[in-house]
């Protein structure tokens, strides 16, 4: 038998000997106080003294004050002090609170929220006082994972422990990718850098990406189930480069790797990350080479700045309209100054010749072939004059009536035509004694 219904039997033999004795006693004033609770059946002690149960009638007490305790179980305790006058009846109600109880509540995961009717007592772990001794039903939930309903009985101020398990509505994916520090997007949303592992991602159809500078962005779809574990192990693919070859001055031809891709300008795109060994040939200048690393998706510029190895050949010849020749090729035709009556031609310029040794030929019909030997040296210009030297050759022929004349013609005019007609002798025939004039077959 508990204490509880032991003092409600105990309340009722004092109840029973309260009123044996007052059939027998003489009648005096009487005071009485009627004391009840909500809810009934707590036990009252007045002055300690169990008196019994509500709803309880009190006689006989003495005048003066009094102390009123109720206790019932699963209820909080109710004190009262009133003071007595004689044969005054009081009524003294007790509203009784229910008796909390204590709960302890850890959830895996923790920070779940904890709700009892549709009203959050907080979030777990949670030591909670708030709650009626009694059953209750409480619900956990969490982002990510299953909510859960739970059933506690709470018995006065015993502590009660629960751990309650949620399970996960998502699914986990541990990833890595070469290289390394790639940025992970799941549905668009950032969730760290490789390697890393991404819980709590919604199961079902879910998109993928990695993100790495200078590689091409990897994207994946993946299929997940709640409480399911994937590894994926990413390989990223780098970004070509772009690589633009530039020459002073322009028009070197580029080679990569011995391979002839153009003229500078030129750009080559969609390279792979590396190293590649770059040649640049120019006529008149020195090759240029070296090794240009191109990093993944970069767009890089290389100036090759070429050094002339040529030098200059400037002629001038005495008359003008002498041909030159080179190592025995022709390059062109000295030409005469216009202002200039002393037979002396402008400078014929012979450019970009490599230094070195060569033969200079000069040719001019009616004067003697000249040769120079010359020596080109790098960046410099030789000044070669040549005096042409002039042969007798006779081109012309006049007829008169009374002589014949064959020689070199210097010019004809409405006076008459002047031939050489011997080395240094000149003469002129006049127009009126001519009959026939002309140059010479070339046979004669």
């Amino acid at each position: 038998m508990n204490p509880v219904s032991i003092r409600i039997q105990l309340a009722a033999l004092a109840a029973a000997a309260a009123a044996q004795f007052a059939l027998s006693a003489p009648e005096e004033p009487r005071t009485t106080l009627q004391v009840t609770s909500h809810p009934e059946g707590a036990i009252v002690f007045v002055d300690a003294v169990n008196r019994g149960v509500t709803p309880l009638f009190l006689t006989g007490l003495s005048a003066g004050p009094h102390l009123v305790q109720t206790e019932k179980e699963g209820f909080e305790p109710a004190f009262e002090t009133l003071t007595i006058v004689e044969s005054e009846t009081r009524v003294l109600p007790f509203n009784l609170r229910p008796q909390n109880g204590i709960l302890l509540l850890i959830s895996d995961p923790p920070g779940c929220d904890v709700r009892e009717n549709g009203i959050s007592l907080g979030q777990t772990p949670l030591l909670t006082t708030a709650l009626a001794s009694g059953e209750h039903r409480l619900s956990l939930s969490a982002s990510g994972y299953r909510p859960k309903e739970i059933r506690v009985t709470l018995n006065g101020r015993i502590p009660l422990r629960e751990t309650v398990q949620l399970q996960s509505d998502s699914g986990t994916l541990d990833i890595t990718s070469q290289p390394s520090g790639a940025e992970v997007r799941v549905n668009g949303i950032t969730r760290g850098k490789t390697p890393c592992r991404v819980t709590r991602i919604a199961g079902g159809r879910a998109t993928l990406e990695l993100i790495a500078e200078g590689y091409q962005r990897y994207t994946h779809d993946i299929s997940l189930s709640p409480g399911e574990v994937q590894a994926l192990n990413a390989p990223l693919a780098p970004l070509p480069g772009t690589l633009q070859i530039v020459t002073i001055p322009d028009g070197g031809r580029v080679y990569v790797e011995d391979e002839f891709k153009g003229s500078a300008p030129c750009s080559l795109s969609n390279l792979k990350p590396g190293t590649y060994h770059i040649r640049v040939d120019h006529p008149g200048c020195d090759s240029v080479a070296r090794d240009v690393t191109l990093a993944n998706g970069a767009s890089l510029t290389e100036e090759f700045r070429l050094v002339s190895n040529t030098g200059r050949i400037e002629v001038f010849t005495v008359p003008a309209g002498a041909t030159i020749l080179l190592n025995g090729k022709k390059r062109g035709l000295t030409i005469g100054k216009k202002t200039d009556l002393s037979g002396i031609s402008d400078a014929f310029l012979l450019s970009d010749v490599k230094e070195g040794e060569y033969e200079l030929d000069i040719v001019k019909k009616g004067y003697a072939q000249q040769r120079r030997k010359v020596t080109v040296a790098r960046d410099k210009t030789v000044t070669v004059q040549v005096p042409l030297k002039r042969l007798f050759i006779p081109d012309y022929e006049v007829t008169t009536s009374r002589s014949y004349y064959k020689g070199v013609l210097e010019f004809v005019s409405d006076e008459g035509v002047r031939i050489e007609i011997s080395p240094g002798i000149s003469q002129t025939i006049p127009m009126t004694d001519i009959k026939k004039h002309g140059y010479l077959k070339e046979t004669e």
